[in-house]
């Protein structure tokens, strides 16, 4: 109960604080009834249960995302994910058979049946897996896009789902008069996970614009960099944004100075693609036109492959050095995320408190 906000008359401060110390007694003691019923104490464990579980899945989460966050292979990322599907799908499959609410209100358990399924469907359909960067370069940068989109929106989706779970925990109480400990606050792997993304679509198109390079495929390799380009507006533009959601700003600023060094190689890059790609075009139509028995067209078709060779190698050395330095960038980004997660993420164990008195 609320103390008075003004300062009762010096004649009733007896009165005031008898009163104050009578309603305590009657809230503490309706609490005591209230616990020392076997209906509250059937809720209680009705949602001890629910606690257990959450608990595993936050847990996770935190595990799967650290196979990702400490860049390790994707089949270990993959195998990490089935292990957890599996554990998902055992999980809903008991509650689906065992559980039939408390008093027939079935709010919770659909709520972490869907929250789990929504899990399952993320993990199966690779929108939280961050590290495919070789498999998505193979595709047309159409394609890319339009998978780097929609991993987009399965991921707000899921998080969504997320905070339908809390929201429902919290409409459950009150129709049950209990309070559930449910999160409302900033999640802080949900904006690990979109700042992530931002990282992870840089790095596909990286990829992919060295796959064009390697093919001398002239139309790909435009189009990669102008996908590049609008990654890196799209990049600022979020950041800014993001720069209000938490204090430690760390891992937004990685995330702008990653995506601010792929896009300015390719200043560096395209000058040196397109007189290597050109190059390319009059060796290859060299090759089909040269007659051997003319001293003017071997002549000729010799130095445009020594032109041919120097223009490549003059590409290629500056591609080595860049990727030199994109890797040192590459693990301090990773570095940054493994201190931002450990310096900001904490996951109480709600199994402890998963309900609070008022």
């Amino acid at each position: 109960m609320k103390k008075p906000t003004t300062t009762p008359k010096k004649g009733n401060e007896k009165l005031a604080l008898c009163l104050t110390l009578f309603f305590l007694f009657l809230q503490m003691f309706a609490y005591a009834q209230k616990n020392d019923t076997p209906e509250y104490r059937a809720l209680t464990a009705y949602i001890d249960d629910f606690a257990k579980n959450e608990l595993y899945i936050k847990k996770a989460l935190i595990e799967y995302s650290n196979t990702i966050v400490e860049n390790q292979l994707e089949n270990r990322t993959k195998s990490t994910a089935l292990r957890i599907i599996e554990k998902l799908k055992n999980i809903n499959s008991i509650i689906k058979k065992n559980d039939q609410g408390y008093k027939k209100n079935t709010l919770l358990r659909d709520s972490f049946i869907k929250m789990n399924e929504k899990t399952i469907e993320c993990m199966s359909n690779g929108t939280l897996i961050m590290n495919d960067y070789v498999s998505q370069s193979q595709l047309s940068v159409t394609e890319i896009n339009k998978n780097l989109k929609q991993r987009e929106l399965n991921l707000k989706s899921y998080f969504d789902e997320l905070k339908a779970f809390e929201k429902s925990k919290k409409e459950f109480g009150k129709m049950n008069n209990i309070n559930i400990k449910n999160f409302s606050g900033t999640n802080i792997l949900e904006y690990n996970a979109f700042q992530n993304i931002l990282f992870y679509k840089i790095n596909v198109l990286d990829e992919k614009l060295n796959a064009t390079i390697f093919n001398i495929n002239n139309d790909d390799f435009n189009e990669t960099i102008t996908a590049i380009e609008n990654t890196f507006k799209e990049v600022v533009l979020k950041t800014t944004q993001y720069k209000t959601i938490v204090k430690d700003n760390s891992l937004n600023n990685e995330n702008v100075n990653y995506s601010n060094f792929i896009f300015t190689q390719k200043k560096k890059v395209i000058p040196l693609f397109n007189d290597f790609a050109n190059e390319n075009k009059i060796l290859k139509k060299l090759k089909t036109t040269t007659d051997s028995n003319s001293n003017e067209s071997i002549t000729l078709y010799n130095q445009t492959v020594k032109s041919y060779n120097l223009k490549k190698n003059k590409l290629f050395d500056m591609m080595e050095t860049i990727q030199a330095n994109k890797k040192v960038m590459y693990d301090k980004w990773f570095a940054v995320n493994r201190t931002f997660l450990k310096n900001n993420i904490k996951i109480d164990d709600i199994y402890e408190s998963y309900t609070y008195n008022d």
